[in-house]
């Protein structure tokens, strides 16, 4: 497709210059002119009167130059289109001319000296710098030795799980979009039964699992969804399980429980 392309467009640009360098048609047109004729004028004439007649002028008329009648020559507009030598040939095979600068026969010549028939060969015997030689060996330098090895500190210990287990941690929620309908509503029964609610009164807040044993504050965070356990020194190897936590309706108060799993 490319080399289809490529071919349609170099027949285009071929066609635009051969007709760009194409003679310019001519034809004949015939032109008549009026031929001007030429005739003489007519003398002055003065007349003279008696001594007694007074002097009167008389002014006449008379045309001096007189109108010849035209006459039709077979004249012919012959119109010659002259160019560069070298551009004559583009309508026929698109040659390009020599211009007459650049002919062989009216540039200088230089002449090129002959090369030698055998290189010169210089007979001196290239002298190379002595190598540099030492006075005597040097010994290696001794190797440096540390004193001894440097013992490493003791190892430092704090008391830190107290201050750990004061921060609270956040748990993420389990997605209740992936709990199916039976499950939930088991979860739900669990929780009315442990805290004696009326169902239609509590509304389901989340599902977290955080330790069974050493859970002593909760918290949830509304603006990331997660709870936020505060745990103590009994939660060590404690499993983790589900814990429900709803709201009520009527006052807003918060109602929590663990329910079992399946």
């Amino acid at each position: 497709m490319v080399a289809g392309r490529l071919m349609a467009a170099m027949s285009d640009l071929a066609e635009t210059i051969r007709r760009a360098f194409q003679d310019p048609p001519s034809h004949r047109v015939p032109v008549g002119w009026a031929e001007p004729r030429s005739s003489r004028a007519g003398l002055l004439e003065a007349k003279a009167s008696g001594p007694f007649t007074p002097f009167a002028p008389v002014a006449a008329a008379s045309s001096l130059i007189q109108a010849g009648s035209p006459v039709t020559a077979p004249l012919a507009w012959a119109p010659s289109v002259t160019g560069e030598s070298g551009l004559g040939d583009w309508a026929t095979g698109v040659r390009v001319g020599a211009p007459p600068l650049f002919r062989a026969d009216r540039c200088g010549r230089l002449e090129v000296p002959a090369l030698p028939r055998r290189a010169e060969s210089r007979r001196e015997c290239p002298v190379f710098p002595a190598p540099p030689v030492r006075a005597g060996w040097s010994a290696p330098a001794a190797p440096a030795s540390r004193r001894g090895l440097q013992p490493l500190e003791a190892v430092r210990t704090f008391p830190g799980l107290r201050k750990v287990l004061d921060l609270p941690v956040a748990v993420a929620g389990e997605d209740l979009t992936r709990i199916s309908k039976a499950l939930w509503m088991r979860y739900t029964l669990q929780l009315v039964r442990a805290t004696g609610e009326n169902i239609r009164n509590l509304e389901v807040v989340g599902l977290y699992r955080i330790p069974t044993k050493g859970t002593r504050q909760v918290h949830q965070d509304p603006a990331s969804g997660r709870l936020l356990v505060t745990l103590g020194p009994e939660s060590r190897g404690a499993g983790r399980g589900l814990f429900m936590l709803a709201r009520r309706r009527s006052d807003g108060s918060v109602v929590c429980s663990f329910v079992e799993e399946t």
